[in-house]
């Protein structure tokens, strides 16, 4: 399968890491200029930092710029205590997640604008296509979920959403193993979108919910 445009960012991120060019507490060039060093577009790039952001290789600072993390397990990490995953901490992970984002996925339905509710369609659509083609489709997931938190319009809510967004990798990575998840996930992304798209926000919120609940279900299954 060939790679997309910000996987390509990814690893050419990661190759300059590995290789020293950037050093932990670096201030990485801006969006514009990585995106004319890599040969790639801005919107490539802008997705791959936010992958990486969640990743906690990179920390994005408004109005300071982009920086390479010092070390991705701080001991201030207010969510340091869930890195080791257990059922309970996963389970955790997904109420919290279950708190926030059926909320955040209506306010969108109401909110986003066509743009806006077009590329998370668009989302939804590459990761039934990955998933098609064998692909990881890691990182469609993570920007899928990052779209319908910045088209709610409520910065609030996003950055308590960020809260848990640093354990979403390792979450989405666990839940991933769970037997049908990822079609399962895929079905309910794409209902998400149409109803985002429709304009629907009780559906919005009530497809969120469905998904994320049946995902603590099948967490709650695997472990018993």
């Amino acid at each position: 399968m060939k790679k997309l445009a910000h996987e390509a960012v990814i690893e050419r991120v990661r190759q300059k890491i590995d290789a020293g060019e950037w050093k932990p507490g670096d201030r990485l060039p801006t969006m514009p200029k990585l995106a004319e060093a890599f040969g790639l577009s801005v919107t490539a790039v802008r997705e791959a930092l936010r992958v990486l952001e969640t990743q906690r290789i990179v920390s994005i600072e408004h109005g300071r710029g982009i920086f390479l993390r010092h070390d991705p397990a701080l001991a201030e990490d207010p969510a340091g205590k869930l890195r080791e995953f257990t059922s309970s901490s996963l389970l955790q992970l997904l109420e919290a997640r279950l708190v926030l984002e059926p909320e955040l996925a209506a306010f969108c339905a109401e909110r986003a604008t066509v743009q806006q509710a077009g590329q998370i369609r668009r989302l939804a659509d590459r990761m039934a296509e990955e998933m098609r083609d064998g692909g990881d489709h890691f990182s469609t997931d993570v920007l899928f979920h990052q779209a319908i938190a910045e088209a709610a319009n409520n910065p609030l809510l996003a950055q308590m959403l960020e809260v848990v967004s640093d354990l979403s990798a390792k979450g989405r990575r666990e839940t991933d193993r769970l037997p049908h998840m990822n079609v399962k996930a895929q079905h309910y992304h794409t209902l998400i979108a149409i109803a985002i798209e429709e304009r629907q926000p009780e559906q919005a919120r009530a497809l969120m919910k469905a998904h994320i609940r049946d995902m603590i279900a099948a967490v709650k299954q695997a472990w018993s």
